[in-house]
């Protein structure tokens, strides 16, 4: 009777006030300090939304987020003065379904609402329901993958999914979304709040597609699941470098598309080898929560069973006609992972690989790593002057990117070029940055002497 206890006092407390500045802001707070890291957080927040919308649909996806939202509010409110309940889970989702009954009942939908909820509530109430379904069913009816599947409705624009699966699934911040897709955050809260209507507008079902409209929702996952695992790769903001959770929720969905015969395909064991492949090097990526260039990782960090699990998806990914994207970005991948050493590092065959990557899927960060390789194997001055050459075009057309920067940066210092370099690193050190990528290039910087 404690945690019942617990909800019908969360239930009677007065409404937390919902502003978008202070309030929301010590909301966060608040909820990172109860689960103890926002990695607690997000995972949970995410599970209930997919458990929420399974139940009522997902043209209900702002109603479920308020009351997924409110439910961790009252346990932030209640947990601290009557201890954590038995079952967290158990009790947030309870809280959840009952917020959201209120407000249905505030838009005046309490009967077709409270039905389709109250039809499923015994088994919302489960403390080990989700893990119970998730070992009955097939791997794609999981309800992370159903969500991933929603926020990539074909209705929705390529930037809608992206945004709402970042939103949804990944639980980032509009700001921190607007970093990693490098817009601006009030576009991105508008592009949010169209693709909620639109899902609405087009009645969007919370299941997963038939086989007949897969493989092009499936290009849009994949899509959706390397940009969640960007971010966890090379975190936007804050104190950590790397955010391994999203890492593996990327990774994990991969995965499970790779284990259902209709979604078996080469060039989604691609994506599953490259995640593989850079999953394996993050141990040796953030020593002692600093930043760690790639050519002075120690190698013995990097986790080899991943390592291996990305080579035999690698080999899956071969089986095809068709050359991907992430076939390409896994054979680069693969030449840095297997290489004995730095200096051993193939970037003959990296730059080349790179050529393919620009034709088949062009971008400027693929132009830019391809820079970076040039640079890498360049065997004479001539040929870092052509590299450094390219940084700098690249710098005017990318002047919001602090990679750009830094290349040019690291590149003049190879050259001897001093007042470039601090300049270069002056301007990446300007834009926002994880705080151990903002410390390793003010070491950086100020190590570079005439």
């Amino acid at each position: 009777m404690k945690d019942q206890d617990q909800v019908e006092a969360a239930e009677r407390a007065p409404a937390y006030p919902v502003d978008a500045g202070s309030a929301a802001e010590s909301t966060s707070d608040a909820i990172a300090a109860l689960l103890a890291d926002p990695r607690g957080f997000r995972e949970a927040a995410a599970r209930l939304t997919a458990r929420l919308l399974r139940r009522v649909g997902a043209d209900q996806l702002d109603r479920v987020e308020d009351a997924v939202q409110e439910a961790f509010v009252a346990a932030a409110r209640s947990w601290p003065v009557a201890g954590t309940p038995a079952d967290p889970m158990a009790w947030l989702s309870q809280v959840a379904r009952r917020r959201y009954l209120d407000l249905a009942r505030a838009a005046r939908r309490l009967v077709d609402d409270a039905d389709a909820l109250d039809a499923a509530a015994g088994d919302d109430l489960g403390p080990d329901d989700a893990n119970a379904v998730a070992a009955e069913i097939a791997p794609l009816a999981d309800d992370q993958v159903r969500l991933l599947f929603m926020c990539c409705h074909p209705a929705l624009t390529a930037e809608s999914r992206v945004a709402l699966t970042l939103k949804c699934v990944g639980q980032l911040s509009v700001e921190e979304i607007a970093r990693l897709l490098r817009a601006d955050a009030s576009a991105v809260a508008q592009r949010l709040v169209r693709a909620k209507r639109t899902l609405r507008e087009h009645r969007a079902t919370f299941e997963v597609p038939p086989p007949s409209e897969l493989p092009a929702r499936l290009r849009d996952v994949l899509a959706v699941c390397y940009a969640l695992f960007t971010e966890g790769h090379l975190a936007t903001e804050g104190d950590a470098l790397i955010r391994p959770e999203l890492c593996g929720e990327a990774l994990r969905a991969v995965t499970q598309l790779t284990r259902w015969p209709d979604t078996a395909l080469p060039e989604v064991f691609a994506l599953q080898a490259l995640l593989c492949f850079h999953a394996a090097r993050l141990p040796a990526r953030a020593a002692g929560g600093v930043a760690v260039p790639l050519a002075e990782q120690d190698r013995t960090q990097w986790h080899r069973a991943l390592i291996a699990r990305g080579v035999q998806a690698f080999a899956r990914a071969a089986e095809g006609e068709r050359l991907t994207r992430y076939h390409l970005e896994a054979q680069i991948a693969l030449l840095h992972t297997t290489a004995a050493d730095y200096a051993g590092t193939d970037w003959d065959a990296i730059v080349l690989a790179y050529d393919q990557l620009l034709v088949v899927a062009p971008s400027p960060l693929a132009r830019l790593a391809r820079v970076v390789a040039l640079a890498e194997g360049a065997r004479d001055t001539g040929a870092l002057a052509e590299a450094l050459a390219a940084a700098q075009a690249l710098e005017r057309e990318l002047g919001a990117w602090p990679e750009v920067h830094a290349v040019v940066a690291t590149l003049c210092t190879r050259v001897g070029d001093v007042a470039g370099a601090r300049a270069a690193y002056d301007r990446a050190l300007a834009l926002p940055l994880a705080a151990p990528v903002r410390a390793h290039l003010t070491t950086a910087r100020d190590a570079v002497r005439g």
